[in-house]
């Protein structure tokens, strides 16, 4: 429900810079600027600063969210892996190059809910059976997860059956996601150090290449 503000751009040389400030309205305002810079060669540096208002409850979690079409299926990680991981959930998860289809990312729980994220990623492609898509290059690290859902979708179905037939390969490059919590096997918090706090600025960086 983002609102953008203003929107300006910066033509040089050998690139072009792209600036956009958004509000974003929550309790109390929060504001957004996302940067980015397209070089001559294709490659896109895209840089997002998020400041939250004052005296929010903690973040989920700090990104963006693109969604390509369905055909682009195929996933392959340098990261942590094979199998998903969170920052207070990780020291399973091997640093490796690891692929496999979008749709087996999705890890069937009794109820849909966030899954599938992999840490510590340095680059990903999510690509077609013919080898074209999308690159994603770190800085030096993100967070990443490619489902064939919305967060909304999961969150808005009581049981597996009844998510929809997906078209679509939904792209969530993070900066960081809270922890999941729950070492009760159940309600348990995440603890303090695993939490986006909401009483600071936080910005990271990535770069989009086509293949």
């Amino acid at each position: 429900e983002r609102i953008l503000r203003e929107l300006t751009w910066e033509v040089l040389q050998d690139r072009v810079i792209v600036r956009g400030s958004y509000f974003l309205p929550t309790t109390t305002a929060s504001e957004c600027e996302l940067v980015y810079t397209v070089k001559a060669a294709g490659e896109i540096e895209v840089y997002e600063q998020l400041t939250p208002g004052e005296n929010l409850p903690e973040i989920p979690e700090i990104g963006v969210m693109l969604v390509m079409d369905g055909s682009y299926d195929n996933l392959e990680w340098y990261g942590k892996g094979p199998h998903e991981s969170y920052w207070d959930r990780q020291s399973g998860a091997k640093l490796g190059l690891y692929r496999g289809k979008v749709a087996d990312q999705f890890v069937p729980y009794l109820r849909p809910q966030e899954c599938g994220n992999k840490m510590g990623v340095r680059h990903a492609s999510v690509t077609n059976g013919q080898g074209s898509g999308l690159a994603v290059i770190g800085s030096p690290a993100i967070e990443l997860n490619v489902l064939p859902y919305t967060p909304s979708e999961l969150e808005n179905h009581d049981h597996v059956y009844k998510l929809p037939r997906s078209n679509k390969t939904v792209v969530r490059i993070n900066h960081k996601q809270m922890g999941v919590g729950g070492d009760d096997s159940w309600g348990a918090q995440a603890h303090p150090e695993y939490v986006l706090h909401a009483n600071k600025a936080y910005a990271f960086s990535f770069t989009l290449k086509g293949i």
